[in-house]
């Protein structure tokens, strides 16, 4: 499951009920939470591949989300970007610092 938090004691409450929840038929599978403080505007994100230490940018994507209709986190758009561009360039460098 998953949600939005206003605060601390919203979100660890929420961690504990998804602690307690059995989530898996694998009675031998360990239970986890993932914690992300929600940032607002648009997401970008940087499809990679890798190959003999070489790392490439192939796809770069926006993602344009926010509340809609009483749910906190509505997809609006997916756009396919052009990896070319200062910003864009910039993006995908640093992107690539971190792999």
């Amino acid at each position: 499951g998953g949600g939005g938090a206003s605060g601390e004691p919203q979100a660890r409450h929420m961690v504990e009920t998804l602690l307690a929840e059995r989530v898996s038929l694998d009675t031998e599978a360990e239970g986890g939470a993932l914690c992300q403080e929600v940032l607002e505007g648009e997401e970008w994100v940087v499809d990679t591949v890798s190959r003999a230490g070489e790392h490439k940018c192939v796809a770069l994507w926006r993602y344009g989300k926010g509340e809609a209709n009483g749910a906190p986190f509505v997809n609006f758009y997916d756009e396919l970007r052009p990896c070319a561009g200062e910003g864009e360039e910039r993006l995908v460098r640093y992107a690539l610092a971190g792999i």
